[in-house]
């Protein structure tokens, strides 16, 4: 089920009034509430498949069973054998993802298997979310394991001894629909104190207002208006290889931006989803476009899958605490785990590993990179050390300039293994881009402009907010606020895209 389908919205509705209705503040109002939006999470993923319900069920009573015992061995003291279930859970949540998402990639690998059995294999479908859900569980894990849960997250498993209770909890956890397909990767340890009884009294509206329009306005009216052209970089190796790069290019830019407003609109949605049942959910993007390095672009990019990735895969290989050396061979390692993570081919694979390069590349760069003099001539004079300034503030600014050129189009460059369909396409596109031949059609360019412009602003007002503060308080403070989100919803009635799924939806 999609966040913008008829249906979500009768089942957002229905749930929301029931969720804050009357008796929902009485003495089991937390108790009636978690078991009807577990009940609506279980209706919006199995929408299309109810088979897939399933799969969920045994990934939340493998959880709550290994979160069980842990917690039980914890209190008792017996590392041993907490060490043990973590294990034992672990890969649990790992044979779950490799068994429907890896085992078809690798059977392929596997020389002298017989076709039918690759072609069976390769015949097993992938369940949506399957990789958010178990990140979610393996964080829980860990999480439980490390002590880092809160007392609430304690109590939660162990009062009054009720299985069924920790199951129902667990469940929730892992499966609140606004994060269960997409993310944003919430902690067991930030989420599990806010399930609590909630009032409609509490509920941040401007927050969900702004979200909610910022979210649907991302994606139904850049991220699916933008795919109508950059679907014609889908159509094949001859067409790419024929194409002028004045059609090429301005394609790839738009998948660059459709890409951004596709998923962080649906991070933006989940969150104000999350903000109208009671729960808050981390900032999943902070405006990853302005980033002058790949470093800082995986700071501000999906950042609950980076904090992920660091907490409990980069940290866990030993970081940056063993040596320069096994510090780059870590961010590598990691960035090739996370390209597989999102997808089971050899292009997932290779944009993971460009990206480790050269995020490996930036901290060789940064280790040995000669500090600027801070030390002045005391004898110089005022009008020499304003000339130094003002030299050292525009060279700032061009250095800026160009690193952030540069960043943006390694990003960019580098998203087309997510719609490539494969690696030929992806040779074919930039043997078409230097080809040197003219011609050009109207529409990719326009799509650019008039769509592609929104995420351009966006990143304007995140350039503000982060260096001219006070003039964005002022903006936020004005009038412009509200009639911005009035246009958005304007606009997203009047003129959304084809009805899309959700990109990240394939992971």
């Amino acid at each position: 089920m999609l966040f913008n389908s008829w249906e979500f919205l009768i089942l957002l509705a229905v749930t929301f009034v029931l969720y804050y209705a009357p008796w929902s503040r009485g003495r089991h109002g937390k108790a009636w509430q978690v078991m009807l939006a577990l009940v609506a999470s279980v209706i919006f993923y199995g929408w299309e498949d109810p088979k897939l319900i399933g799969l969920l069920a045994i990934s939340c009573v493998g959880n709550s069973i290994a979160t069980g015992r842990i917690i039980l061995h914890k209190v008792a003291g017996d590392e041993a054998r907490v060490q043990h279930w973590t294990r034992l859970a672990v890969v649990m949540n790992l044979a779950l993802l490799g068994i429907f998402k890896y085992l078809p990639f690798l059977a392929g690998m596997i020389p002298g298997l017989p076709a039918a059995w690759v072609d069976s294999l390769k015949a097993i479908p992938l369940p949506i979310g399957i990789s958010f859900y178990t990140f979610h569980g393996i964080s829980m894990i860990v999480d439980v394991a490390r002590g880092q849960v809160t007392r609430e997250g304690d109590a939660l498993m162990s009062k009054g001894g009720r299985f069924a209770k920790g199951v129902r909890d667990i469940g929730f956890y892992l499966l609140f629909f606004p994060q269960l397909v997409a993310g944003p990767i919430v902690k067991a340890k930030d989420f599990w104190p806010q399930i609590v009884s909630k009032r409609i009294e509490d509920v941040p509206w401007k927050l969900v207002i702004r979200t909610l329009i910022t979210g649907y306005f991302l994606k139904m009216f850049v991220a699916d208006n933008l795919s109508e052209q950059t679907v014609s970089l889908t159509l094949g190796g001859n067409t790419l290889a024929n194409s002028s790069p004045l059609n090429l290019a301005p394609l790839l830019y738009c998948y660059s931006l459709q890409i951004f407003a596709d998923f962080a609109g649906y991070s933006l949605i989940a969150i104000g989803l999350a903000a109208m049942f009671g729960y808050k959910f981390p900032t999943n993007f902070n405006f990853p476009y302005l980033s002058t390095s790949i470093t800082e672009f995986w700071r501000r990019w999906h950042m609950s899958l980076s904090g992920w990735l660091r907490d409990y895969l980069y940290i866990p290989l030993g970081g940056n605490r063993k040596g320069p050396a096994r510090t780059y061979v870590n961010l590598f390692l990691v960035m090739f785990l996370g390209g597989l993570w999102h997808g089971a081919e050899w292009k997932f694979a290779l944009w993971g590993s460009l990206h480790g390069l050269f995020l490996a590349l930036e901290r060789f760069a940064s280790r040995h990179q000669n500090p600027e003099s801070k030390i002045q001539n005391p004898s110089s004079s005022s009008s020499s050390s304003s000339s130094s300034s003002s030299s050292s503030g525009l060279w700032s600014l061009v250095s800026g300039f160009f690193l952030w050129l540069l960043t943006f189009h390694l990003v960019t460059a580098l998203w087309l293994t997510f719609l490539m369909p494969d690696m030929a396409s992806i040779v074919a596109f930039f043997k078409g881009l230097f080809s040197g031949k003219t011609g050009f059609s109207g529409p990719p360019i326009f799509s650019l402009l008039f769509y592609g412009s929104a995420v351009v602003l966006y990143h304007a007002w995140g350039w503000l907010q982060e260096h001219r503060q006070h003039l964005a308080n002022h903006l936020a403070r004005s009038p412009l606020e509200p009639v911005l989100h009035g246009v958005m919803l304007f606009l997203i009635i009047t003129n959304p895209g084809a009805p899309r799924g959700f990109i990240y939806f394939q992971f």
